[in-house]
């Protein structure tokens, strides 16, 4: 064996293993990929941000925010709010969004239904008997309020959760449809827990959110994670956000006083005076999105959806191996990183796969790449 090789060995310890390489990675260790040498199109994050001004001032902080216990979680829940221009009160800051899935679902008990394919701890968090599934029809995969608030209203369940855009298949649902089904669903006593976590990516971007028409829309209430549109997911924070202070002062009660870390809070304290960087990212985003969509479209065979959020949701040519091979041989060969749908409450799962858009010579790559296994195979 060449001295390359044994360094390619060292450097990626599934290197060897062609059989479970990316499905074990992604699905068995779902994070901690900056320890690999590999390109990332797994992890649905803002490459552009945050801007080197702030990771600077992160740098000089660092000795001191290593030391020092961070504030109360009321008081970071005000610089959130700040940031928001929202009442503190309303917010339920959380180590992100991950946190607050097993407070709503597992400490208050909530019976839910959920459209699926969807993200998978509102699926496997949920109480045996609470959950309710309401499948999405491929090719579009989209969500039919209509037809799912008449699911819900008949349904034994506390509340609906709608991911939008939705996560795994990067559709959004419009801010009218959003407001017919939170209607229909508080006419009938039931809440929609909306997660909003890549709003921004959307073209409308923020005219897309809810969180302003909270007053009137009182049955609502939104989680969203700020790691994925500030590039920051490492940090773990995030926010559930109601107009009913009486359900966010209940579930903080199941958090700590100290949930969210220093630096955390120091990064929440800079953004708000980034906002025409962060805006200029998420562009750049859209555009890398596009960009993408175009090049997966051009496979012949491959189906794409339209994509809402920072990454494409595709199925396989027939003629191609499954997502699991794939994405398998794309670990061990190309050092790529990306992750099948075999895992998910879907027909044919393992043909589809999600991929996180990145800049326009890794979306080449990957592409080149995938067009060069399946040929392999």
């Amino acid at each position: 064996m060449t001295a390359g090789a044994n360094e390619s060995t060292a450097r990626h310890p599934f290197a060897g293993n062609t059989n479970t390489a990316g499905s074990r990675l992604v699905n068995d260790l779902p994070g901690g990929y900056w320890q690999h040498d590999l390109v990332d199109h797994v992890l649905l994050v803002n490459n552009y941000f945050p801007p080197n001004t702030l990771l600077e001032a992160l740098r000089t902080a660092l000795p001191k925010l290593l030391a020092c216990y961070p504030s109360p979680h009321q008081q970071i829940a005000k610089k959130i709010g700040e940031l928001l221009g929202q009442d503190p009160n309303r917010l339920v800051v959380c180590n992100g969004v991950a946190e607050i899935i097993p407070v709503l679902l597992r400490g208050l008990g909530l019976r839910i239904a959920v459209p699926t394919p969807s993200f998978n701890p509102y699926e496997y968090t949920a109480l045996p008997g609470h959950l309710v599934r309401f499948p999405l029809s491929a090719p579009s995969f989209d969500l039919d309020v209509d037809e799912f608030a008449s699911f819900v209203e008949k349904t034994e369940v506390d509340a609906a959760i709608v991911i939008s855009p939705n996560n795994p298949t990067s559709r959004a649902v419009g801010k009218e449809k959003l407001v017919k089904l939170a209607t229909r669903l508080g006419e009938c006593g039931k809440m929609l827990l909306l997660d909003e976590s890549f709003v921004e990516f959307t073209d409308m971007s923020h005219h897309d959110s809810l969180e302003s028409d909270l007053d009137t829309l009182r049955n609502v209430t939104i989680l969203k994670s700020l790691g994925k549109i500030y590039g920051s997911c490492g940090l773990r924070v995030g926010y559930l956000i109601s107009s009913n202070t009486a359900f966010t002062e209940r579930l903080r009660e199941f958090l700590p006083i100290w949930n969210v870390n220093s630096l955390a809070e120091f990064f929440l304290s800079r953004i708000g005076s980034l906002r025409s960087e962060a805006e200029a990212s998420w562009t750049q985003v859209r555009a890398d999105r596009d960009n993408l969509f175009g090049l997966l479209s051009s496979i012949p065979g491959m189906i794409v959806i339209p994509p809402h959020a920072n990454f494409a949701f595709c199925r396989t040519p027939d003629e191609w191996p499954d997502g699991p091979v794939l994405a398998d041989v794309l670990l061990k060969r190309h050092r790529i990183l990306v992750r099948h749908n075999g895992g998910k409450t879907m027909g044919e799962g393992g043909r589809y796969l999600r991929i996180a858009a990145r800049c326009t010579a890794d979306n080449q790559r990957l592409v080149d790449s995938l067009l060069e296994t399946a040929a392999e195979l």
